[in-house]
């Protein structure tokens, strides 16, 4: 990102402005708009806080890093570039090399060149080129894939970085693959060590500080241990997707805690459900009559069903209790379980909307 100050200050205060135009509707008196107006702004208001405060948020997040790599904290090297470098690498970045598909570079360069060429910092979580910041994380997107030192016979020499964004949902509900980007930039001529440096440290699966949801990723926790339910690949580097098969991977450290969120909304649905059934059961039992002030008017038919959807929900509450205590302890995920519990969730949707 260009000019992330910049950028950040758009996003506060497009979060600011949508927070004053969601409140007008429930402010404004009742005979200055009707409520199509009252709609339109609130709907307005929401999406510009949305946006706004997720463009402040990644803003603010490459101010941080520029600002780190300014100071010198954890750079692996810095050189400059001069301008004749500089165009001769804009110019040979826009082709395929050597027969290879063409990924687009995520630089973003200045529409003019400076006379006195471009400045390159690279250190282990972000890199800035000419004042277009990059984060990279350890743990994250993009995952760098692959880090390479490209000598150039008619071009500047060049390092790039292979980037995949993990898939998901799409605005038509189908999963999207991941997206494939690289990050390139020159190397001034007589850094060259330095750049083997850089690529060294990128290539090698850039071990990260352990924190409460990853480890080191370097094999010295088992916990950092992600297996492929799909093909049975396993690393113990970051990965969110296999690089075999594409499919999800999840590291035992994540599945302990996913396992423990699972456990508690389990427990949550177990005992609330259970407290409705002990509660409602005498009155369906009893159509037409009173119980602590409450009546059930429906046919014996219908209670039936009420009881049904109840009893799914209990069932659903404990095998998500049951599974994610499972998973706190092993570290594993069970496919059969997980389907097990998308049938349930898909019954229970098929008896409210028959109800």
């Amino acid at each position: 990102m260009r000019h992330p100050e910049r950028w950040r200050n758009v996003g506060l205060v497009a979060c600011i402005a949508g927070i004053a135009i969601a409140a007008a509707p429930f402010l404004l008196p009742a005979a200055t708009a009707g409520d199509g107006v009252r709609a339109a702004l609130f709907s307005l208001g929401i999406t510009a806080v949305i946006f706004g405060g997720a463009t402040a948020l990644w803003g603010h997040r490459d101010v941080r890093a520029k600002a780190a790599l300014a100071r010198g904290e954890d750079v692996l090297a810095r050189w400059h570039v001069d301008a004749a470098t500089w165009r001769a690498f804009l110019a040979a970045d826009s082709h395929a090399r050597d027969g290879l598909p063409w990924l687009p570079n995520e630089l973003s360069v200045a529409d003019d060149v400076p006379t006195d060429g471009v400045e390159i910092i690279v250190g282990r979580d972000a890199i800035e080129v000419g004042g277009s910041v990059h984060v990279l994380p350890r743990h994250g997107a993009p995952e760098v894939l692959e880090a390479t030192l490209v000598e150039g016979r008619d071009r500047p020499d060049t390092i790039e970085l292979q980037l995949r964004y993990p898939g998901g949902g799409g605005a038509s509900g189908v999963v999207q693959g991941p997206t494939y980007t690289r990050l390139a930039f020159p190397v001034a001529p007589g850094a060259w060590r330095e750049a083997r440096r850089v690529v060294h440290d990128y290539a090698s699966g850039r071990p990260g500080k352990a924190d409460f949801f990853h480890g080191r990723g370097d094999g010295s926790d088992a916990d950092d241990l992600s297996t492929c339910w799909s093909c049975g690949y396993r690393t113990h580097q970051f990965r969110s997707t296999c690089p075999q098969c594409g499919a999800g991977l999840l590291s035992r450290r994540w599945s302990r805690r996913f396992g423990s969120i699972l456990t508690l909304l389990g427990l949550v649905l177990t005992i609330g459900m259970a407290v409705l059934l002990v509660k409602l059961s005498p009155m369906l039992r009893h159509p037409g009559a009173d119980f602590d002030g409450m009546r059930f008017d429906g046919t014996p038919a219908q209670a039936l069903m009420v009881w049904a959807v109840l009893a799914a929900v209990l069932v659903f509450g404990m095998t998500a209790t049951s599974y994610g205590g499972w998973q706190v302890a092993t570290g594993k995920r069970s496919r059969k379980v997980v389907f097990a519990m998308l049938g349930i969730f898909s019954g229970l949707c098929l008896l409210a909307r028959w109800l």
